[in-house]
């Protein structure tokens, strides 16, 4: 009999298996990949390894929530290179370092776009983004489900609450409309696909307390993994005892105060489970609460999938020199619904990734569901080839030094890719978007109708990457065992 049994491998449940096993319970992890990282995990095809998505890593600084985690389990932490420049972003014909230094990023911004108050109105956005990260843990744990806590919450944090409400309810396009008054289409795509890649929204959709967030997102300490982003999970793991892989749950079912978890190798028995699953598909184990998944379908139907490109280069000469970037393109990209992707690209000296000189890329794009619905093999394959046609054209176009370099083991994935992979309802990744629709009073969180039976991952308050999934499990923990030390 476990204490727990985590279902899902992500960054959810392999942070929340960590900091149970640290506190001395009795906790099994089961995941169906013979890998963990779910949607942030490293693959391997043909004997190369790719990072599953968009491959930054963000907060290992001791104040930042994967910092914590590392600090409170005392654990060493992977091989990693710290991005003086997280990114390069391309919009119309400009190439925008996006660096880690906060002055650096004012005067390249200053430089490609001339607004008189720009740079007092990025400290603004600093001041927004700083005033949310210095009171994140002062605000949970946060559950709507008890008036009590929210109460306790609420007089605790009254002056912060207080403070920023407003910026909760004006828009990111809004908040720079208001001070820059028209800006031109460059900016506008700038804002919307940098918000984008954190909030799952566009500036006018997401508030600017979110939006500052994701803007100053390359300001955060930004690093580079070696080995691939799997590494990250090795190193939570630890040791890997209780961890199940290849074991696909089948069926989750409470008899008196205990659940079984069916897998296809055998049944668990625990007190409590964490399922590492998302608000819309979770109840497919749980036949009784078929309702409940339906509903939140409804509720929050504004989700994105993603499209990516896997292949290697050979790029000896080191021609391609920067990790990320991020190519906004003005037209629609016809079968993503979106107009911009994120390029990752493995260090030359990674000698994991960077397999006999060819370095290991990772496309991602923001791809609406719906595009690849109600398709025959034929139709599928057809635009799976033309969607890489698409893609490839403008790395070419904004980043020709790809054109010339040797590319080899091209793979398209597609919303089925991450349905049949992550288990995951439609294939949605990133979770609910952060947009004034879900914000700050529709967010789900952590817990289910059954008693013992809990949520993390990206799709439960306050959800989106390593931050935000982290905090996710913190809240939840917070509130079903004592962990308070990991806050301080």
């Amino acid at each position: 009999m476990f204490d727990y049994v985590i279902v899902g491998g992500g960054i959810g449940g392999v942070v929340s298996y960590a900091i149970l096993k640290k506190i001395g319970r009795n906790v099994a992890l089961l995941e169906k990949e013979p890998y963990l990282g779910g949607c942030s995990a490293t693959f391997k095809r043909k004997n190369h390894l790719y990072n599953a998505g968009a491959s930054t890593l963000v907060g290992l600084e001791e104040h930042m929530p994967l910092g914590k985690v590392f600090k409170f389990l005392n654990l060493p932490k992977p091989k990693v290179k710290k991005l003086e420049v997280p990114m390069v972003v391309y919009v119309g014909d400009k190439a925008i370092k996006r660096y880690s230094d906060r002055e650096k990023t004012i005067i390249e911004l200053e430089k490609n776009f001339n607004y008189k108050n720009l740079k007092s109105l990025w400290q603004k956005v600093y001041s927004i983004s700083d005033t949310n990260w210095q009171n994140i843990y002062s605000v949970i744990p946060i559950n709507y489900k008890n008036p009590k806590l929210l109460l306790k919450k609420f007089f605790e944090n009254c002056r912060y609450i207080i403070q920023t409400l407003p910026y909760h309810f004006k828009t990111s396009y809004g908040f720079f409309k208001d001070h820059l008054g028209n800006f031109d289409e460059d900016f506008k795509h700038f804002l919307d696909n940098q918000i984008l890649m954190t909030s799952q929204g566009y500036s006018e959709e997401v508030p600017i307390s979110v939006g500052a967030m994701g803007l100053t997102y390359p300001n955060l300490d930004n690093y580079y993994v070696y080995g691939g982003m799997g590494k990250v999970f090795d190193f939570l793991a630890h040791d890997y005892k209780n961890v199940f892989l290849r074991h696909r749950v089948i069926k989750i079912r409470k008899v008196k105060d205990v659940f079984q978890v069916i897998t296809d190798k055998g049944v668990f028995e625990a007190k409590k489970v964490i399922l590492n699953k998302t608000i819309w598909d979770y109840c497919d184990l749980l036949e009784d609460l078929k309702e409940d998944c339906i509903k939140n379908r409804s509720i929050y139907s504004k989700i994105w999938s993603s499209l990516t490109i896997y292949f290697n280069v050979e790029d000896k000469e080191n021609l391609i020199d920067e990790y990320h970037y991020q190519i906004i393109h003005k037209d629609i990209n016809p079968y993503t619904g979106s107009n911009s992707f994120f390029v990752s690209v493995s260090d030359k000296e990674d000698e994991v990734l960077t397999k006999d000189g060819k370095k290991s890329v990772t496309i991602s794009t923001h791809c609406k569901i719906s595009l690849w619905q109600d398709l025959d093999e034929q139709e599928y394959l057809e635009k799976k080839e033309k969607a890489k046609e698409f893609i490839l054209n403008k790395l070419f176009e904004y980043v020709p030094k790809f054109k010339y370099l040797s590319i080899e083991n091209v793979l398209v994935g597609t919303p089925k890719t991450f349905q049949r992979y992550t288990g995951r309802y439609n294939g949605t990744v990133g979770g609910i978007p952060l947009i004034k629709d879900y914000i700050p009073l529709r967010y789900p969180f952590n817990f289910t109708p059954i008693k013992g039976l809990y949520l993390v991952g990206d799709s439960v308050f306050p959800g989106q990457g390593w931050p935000g999934v982290i905090v996710g499990v913190l809240n939840l923990l917070l509130q079903i065992e004592d962990i308070d030390e990991i806050l301080y």
